[in-house]
């Protein structure tokens, strides 16, 4: 397919390629440096060079090693992001059903309310989060680092399933209910199929936000609840040169936006759910 571009759409694809993967080429070359300092444009020695000095790369030997504290980070990462997904997800499905296919008073005043969280600093609403969890007794536990991490992924969720719905043909749940479908068979049957793709990039877009929140994360935590964010931020918080470590913390942290993009793409060139409603 490339083949049958023209020059000046080849240089432009490839300018593309480069300003979306050029960012990650120096974190994946000092994740596997052993010196690398400047103004060398390369590592002077790389790993593979002092394997008598280190059998492994070192950001990496590093990372895998209990005292980096990085697998329970992974693990808090994933669970928060999990918990929060989940929570979204069940309030913004109501919520992007009522905005999509209700006509009320006020209805564009909530859709505008709804890129506040967008639109304020996130430092401002982490300091009156702050407030208010300590009054409550929940600053410095997990599911306050939870709640605060709904505040800015509640707007990207409802605005994604709200096209979603003003999609989905009602005469579909209509029928169901014609043929004495109740309410509850209704949405798990047909309507939650029908949303299935919306609701599961809504899920991901969830996911991929959770996972890079460090200032909420700091503090609503008290600095106690490790993250891949907070681990990566102590790492490079000092300035200086990318070393390894933080180098191979970088590249995991992109994790979950890279399977995003392939789960999306793979959603999209294939349809996943396009036959998600058994008409047996």
């Amino acid at each position: 397919m490339i083949g049958k571009l023209a020059p000046w759409q080849r240089i432009l694809l490839l300018f593309f390629l480069f300003v979306i993967a050029g960012p990650f080429l120096p974190v994946a070359v000092a994740s596997f440096a052993f010196r690398w300092g400047w103004p060398d444009l390369l590592p002077s020695i790389w790993w593979w060079e002092r394997r008598d000095a280190a059998p492994f790369p070192l950001g990496w030997d590093y990372i895998f090693d209990p005292v980096s504290r990085v697998v329970p980070a992974l693990g808090n990462t994933l669970l928060i992001a999990g918990l929060v997904t989940l929570i979204a997800l069940a309030l913004s499905i109501p919520a992007a059903r009522t905005l999509a296919r209700h006509r009320f008073r006020g209805r564009s005043g909530i859709e505008l309310f709804l890129t506040f969280p967008l639109i304020v600093p996130e430092i401002a609403v982490g300091i009156g989060m702050l407030f208010i969890f300590i009054s409550l007794g929940l600053y410095g536990s997990l599911w306050a680092v939870v709640l605060a991490h709904l505040v800015p992924v509640l707007p990207y969720m409802i605005r994604v399933l709200i096209p979603v719905y003003r999609e989905l043909d009602a005469g579909l749940l209509e029928q169901a209910a014609l043929l004495g479908a109740g309410r509850r068979q209704t949405f798990f049957h047909v309507e939650l199929p029908l949303i299935a793709p919306g609701a599961l990039a809504a899920a991901l877009f969830s996911v991929v936000i959770s996972t890079n929140i460090f200032l909420l994360t700091f503090y609503m935590g008290r600095g106690q609840i490790d993250t891949l964010a907070t681990l990566l931020f102590s790492k490079v918080s000092g300035g200086g040169a990318l070393d390894p470590v933080a180098a191979g913390l970088t590249l995991i942290i992109c994790i979950p936006g890279f399977l995003f993009l392939a789960l999306s793409h793979r959603i999209i060139r294939e349809n996943v759910f396009s036959d998600g409603i058994d008409n047996s």
